[in-house]
């Protein structure tokens, strides 16, 4: 089952770090950029196990206000 997250990182977040953390997000699930600013992403995550990698990850971010993030519906 596929889903779709689409992840915007704040203007306050280092572009080397936004990379750093699209990376470790790459070892999971497919990311896309969405724009040139290098701000926006869409993950596609294949597998359930992975998705709970993504949304535990992305969580964690979110938490410490790097980034936004939502599933896409269904």
């Amino acid at each position: 089952m596929e889903r779709i997250v689409h992840v915007t990182f704040g203007v306050h977040v280092p572009l080397d770090s936004v990379a750093s953390m699209v990376t470790g997000l790459g070892s999971c699930a497919m990311v896309r950029a969405t724009d040139d600013s290098q701000r926006g992403y869409v993950v596609t995550v294949q597998r359930p196990s992975a998705m709970a990698h993504v949304e535990r990850r992305l969580a964690d971010w979110e938490k410490y206000g790097f980034l936004s993030w939502q599933v896409a519906a269904p």
